[in-house]
């Protein structure tokens, strides 16, 4: 009987531990479930409000009413889409059909650190112009705006983007709370 009841209580204490990892696991499993469906809260909060903005946006565009600056949203990622829907549809009204690009936000060389205020680095390739009058036009557009032109060039390929009038530019975001 001493053999029968080691192997028993070896069973047993194997149950035991079994068991006590077991249900660890489990809970660790259950943090993991709960972590993932705040993520997927947060990203489906984040995306209604990204939807809700780009319909105010239709809505104020159809209406005819011209924004005095770029919206902006709390993601990066969101705000390059944003800055990029809006300099096309910029473009596009004043009769210009453009490729543009968004580079990443950075602190601004251009302000004292006192100030804060970031620049978002512009490129934007126009394929065909009407007259010089339209790009005249436009450069005055963008003084309506806080943006600065630092290369326009007609033919050159000083700016990477593909077009026969490039133009790079920066948009400065003052930020909260300066």
């Amino acid at each position: 009987m001493g053999k029968e009841k080691i192997i028993i209580l070896g069973f047993g204490f194997l149950i035991l531990l079994i068991g006590f990892f077991g249900i660890r696991r489990i809970k660790s499993l259950n943090a993991k479930i709960g972590d993932q469906k705040q993520n997927v809260e947060k990203s489906t909060q984040r995306l209604e409000y990204l939807k809700a903005l780009e319909k105010s946006l239709e809505e104020r565009r159809a209406k005819g009413k011209v924004l005095v600056q770029i919206p902006r949203a709390q993601d990066p990622i969101a705000n390059k889409v944003l800055m990029k829907k809006f300099l096309q549809s910029f473009l596009s009204r004043l009769g210009l059909e453009a490729e543009v690009k968004v580079e990443n936000e950075r602190k601004s060389r251009d302000f004292p650190d006192v100030v804060q205020v970031n620049e978002v680095p512009l490129k934007i390739g126009i394929k065909d112009y009407s007259s010089y009058e339209q790009m005249i036009r436009m450069l005055n557009e963008f003084k309506n705006f806080p943006f600065v032109v630092e290369t326009f060039t007609i033919g050159g390929t000083d700016v990477a983007v593909p077009g026969n009038v490039r133009v790079q530019l920066k948009y400065y975001v003052i930020l909260e709370g300066s």
